[in-house]
């Protein structure tokens, strides 16, 4: 089985992120983390699908877009290091 690691940096998107839409509804919250999840399983196994992301000063940076968020990560020997989760509406050259 391939191996997701994620960044400390996507720690902290994913629970700012479950924790701004447990405000309104913690049903959507969990469901949400969990279609996250589902994601990131599906990278690690196909790590070179998702845009590559040359603009970034990051080698092998590609991400990949989950509703209304981007998934940044990069491949790496046993599966993928997931390094940002964020919303797609974000200026992503603060990242």
């Amino acid at each position: 089985m391939a191996r997701i690691t994620y960044a400390p940096a996507a720690d902290d998107d994913l629970c700012d992120i479950v924790s701004f839409i447990a405000q309104d509804n913690p049903d959507a919250a969990h469901n949400w983390l969990q279609r996250i999840g589902e994601v990131c399983e599906l990278l690690a196994e196909n790590p070179m699908i998702g845009e590559e992301r040359r603009d970034f000063s990051v080698p092998g940076c590609r991400c990949f877009t989950v509703g209304n968020y981007v998934v940044f990560f990069r491949p790496v020997n046993d599966g993928v290091e997931v390094a940002r989760v964020v919303h797609g509406r974000r200026d992503l050259r603060d990242i």
